[in-house]
């Protein structure tokens, strides 16, 4: 009679124990003292199946949930792993070992994206059970180094690592095992720098070492040079049989004839040796197909290149997928970061808003030819009080203090929490403004901007209002690419009567037909007309099914950018059917926002209502309007031919964008399409 256990108190712990000293692939991985190690962990998960054959214990699975970085990063990258291999009794059966894997598959498919189990030992001979419960192999290399006694363990090693030894120890190197939290500590410093700066994958916290060395069969070996800790192997026993080196490291090159790295791990060997431990387990030596050279350094203590490899079986395939090219990409940044990092601009980039002073950042603003409102302190605050709208900015100052440029962005979230994450993005409106468009200022904006969103946002996109090819070879140096993107532009200085011949025939029929049906125009100033404007176009943004959901935007920039901003409406028997929000800065005027009611199109609100702002516009005394985007050159794009019916001039100023984060790029386009079909 078959029984499957789930949870820890369904299983027999003396019979777990007895599994343990009786299976032949038993590893330290598979005991209870490793599961309540898991346990005592914040950042895992532990988790434990088994299975009973006639009331006798004859297989267990132990492993963890584990998930790296923020909170969209850890949802993607949620995995279940399983060191040493599965534990199992000699005599267990075929099927026995299928349903146990079966049921673990099951229990956590919706806890993580995979399952791997790794392997310490030989599993071929359940390779088919695995296949049945739907586990993939995947080979992978180990190095198991006897251990029967010190002579034995010595004569093995190369000739070179024999030498390194010898030397080290005449150069004063000490090696032994330790339990002193400070040597933790120096240690895990030590590690933690090899990692971000050469393996780049996420590294346990130092919680996991300060509790594995208060294990029974935890250790910490450390080699110490002149009092300093130079290197360190971290290993769990599995008593009387087996030493399995975790994590090794050491300061190699920094000492005249002393090797950290090798002692470290002959520290552990010897320790092996000395105390009837069999055998030593190195815990992994790559794919046989990749070039690995830590495997060149493991094959010199003279063990025996095994392939033992891995089982997986995969819940989600897209994103496991994802989770690929996440890593691929997380062992670039550090390089591509130090790169761009690099700077030795004189100028002083201020990021804080308190020390930056509003008047003197709104004059040069102001002053400078490019300046528009999006650059402003008012829009700044506009942002700030909005929610899922953070702003920053970014002034350059020269060495008399100075204000000499300055680049404002806005990181905005159309979600919260998860879907919030994969809709993050930095829009930097009108591009960064410098001192007679000097290239240095420019760099040194550009460089500081970037290591502040590379680990905020999914993507950048500067949407530029000016010509900025200038500026090109810096947005290249920084990782930044060019894409065209066209814009209309419509003069307001010619009369009223040129700008009605510039109106396509149809736009001047559609006018004429709004006018018969006697739609009235307004400029819109009370809350109730302004909240008309925001339902309207809340709607429309539905129907085209793209989110808005940023209503206090608008309220907000009533309340704080005064004569700035503009509301208009289109009225039909005292009712809005169409509305518009315009900004007004200097000689321009940008159009933000419009919406109108698909219920009175055939009333055609959205063609009056747009000559009716420019005529306005006019009057007032802007000389351009900014019809704010015509999408790409030579694609299709409905509104753009829209637009051009009112008249107005291409320009192709184009946008510059960076992603951050490729892999939720690519995730965040997912939802977007999920959004586009459920709405």
């Amino acid at each position: 009679m078959m029984k499957i256990h789930t949870n820890i108190s369904a299983i027999n712990q003396n019979q777990w124990t007895e599994l343990v000293d009786n299976s032949p692939i038993a590893s330290f991985f598979q005991t209870r003292e490793c599961y309540d190690f898991y346990a005592s962990l914040s950042f895992l998960k532990p988790f434990v199946y088994g299975i009973s054959e006639n009331e006798k214990l004859v297989g267990l699975i132990c492993g963890y949930i584990i998930a790296d970085g923020s909170f969209a990063k850890k949802y993607l990258s949620r995995r279940a792993i399983v060191p040493g291999g599965v534990l199992l009794d000699p005599q267990i059966t075929d099927e026995a070992v299928t349903q146990l894997l079966k049921v673990a598959k099951q229990g956590l498919k919706r806890r993580a994206i995979y399952l791997e189990i790794r392997n310490y030992n030989d599993y071929s001979n359940y390779t088919s059970a695995f296949e049945k419960a739907g586990f993939v192999y995947s080979p992978h290399l180990n190095f198991h180094v006897a251990t029967p006694d010190l002579d034995a363990a010595l004569k093995q090693l190369s000739t070179t690592k024999r030498r390194d030894v010898k030397l080290s120890g005449k150069a004063g190197a000490e090696w032994f095992e330790t339990n002193d939290l400070n040597d933790v500590r120096d240690y895990y410093k030590m590690l933690s720098h090899l990692y971000k700066t050469k393996v780049k994958t996420p590294l346990f916290p130092l919680e996991f070492f300060e509790k594995l060395i208060l294990l029974t069969n935890g250790k910490l070996f450390v080699v110490k040079h002149e009092g300093e800790i130079i290197g360190g192997s971290v290993c769990v026993l599995l008593p009387d049989r087996t030493v399995y080196e975790w994590f090794v490291c050491g300061l190699d090159g920094k000492f005249k004839n002393v090797f950290p790295s090798t002692i470290a791990t002959w520290a552990a060997i010897e320790y092996a040796a000395n105390n009837g431990l069999g055998r030593f387990d190195m815990m992994g030596a790559g794919k046989p197909e990749d070039g690995y050279g830590v495997r060149d350094f493991k094959s010199k203590f003279g063990g025996e290149l095994v392939e033992h490899g891995r089982f997986i079986t995969i819940s989600n395939s897209l994103l496991f997928e994802i989770g690929k090219l996440g890593v691929k990409a997380s062992r670039h940044t550090f390089k591509k970061t130090k790169k761009t990092n690099k700077s030795n601009s004189p100028y002083k980039i201020e990021t804080k808003i308190e020390n930056i002073d509003k008047e003197v950042w709104a004059d040069f603003v102001i002053k400078h030819p490019n300046g528009n409102i999006f650059h402003t302190p008012q829009m700044y605050e506009v942002y700030e009080n909005t929610p899922r709208f953070e702003p920053f900015i970014l002034v350059a100052k020269n060495e008399k203090g100075v204000i000499v440029g300055c680049l404002m962005s806005v990181i905005q979230r159309e979600y919260v929490g998860l879907f919030g994450e994969f809709t993050t993005r930095s829009i930097v409106f009108g591009g960064p403004l410098v001192e007679n468009n000097n290239a240095d200022i420019v760099g040194s904006l550009l460089s500081e901007y970037t290591k502040i969103v590379d680990s905020k946002v999914i993507y950048t996109q500067f949407r530029n209002l000016f010509d900025m090819s200038c500026f090109k070879p810096f947005f290249d140096k920084n990782g930044y690419k060019h894409e065209e993107h066209l814009d209309i532009l419509l003069s307001l200085t010619i009369s009223v009567d040129e700008l009605a011949q510039n109106l396509h025939k149809e736009r001047k029929r559609n006018i004429a037909i709004a006018e018969k049906e006697g739609l009235i125009f307004r400029v819109l100033d009370n809350d109730k007309d302004i909240a008309d404007v925001i339902d309207i176009l809340k709607k429309t943004y539905h129907r085209v099914k793209v989110p808005m959901s940023y209503e206090q935007l608008f309220i907000n920039s009533k309340n704080i950018l005064g004569a700035n901003i503009k509301f208009f409406g289109a009225f039909h028997n005292g009712k809005m059917i169409a509305g518009q929000v315009r900004l007004c800065y200097k000689e321009m005027v940008y159009a933000w926002y419009a919406g109108s009611d698909s219920e009175y199109f055939h009333k055609r609100p959205n063609d009056f209502l747009f000559w009716k702002v420019l005529l306005w516009s006019k009057e007032n005394g802007y000389k351009v309007f900014d019809f704010g985007g015509a999408g790409r050159p030579n694609v299709p794009y409905g509104v753009r031919d829209y637009k051009l019916k009112f008249g107005g001039e291409l320009v192709n100023y184009g946008r510059i964008v960076k992603t951050h984060k490729p892999i939720l790029m690519y995730f965040g386009q997912k939802v977007y399409s999920i959004y586009k079909k459920t709405n």
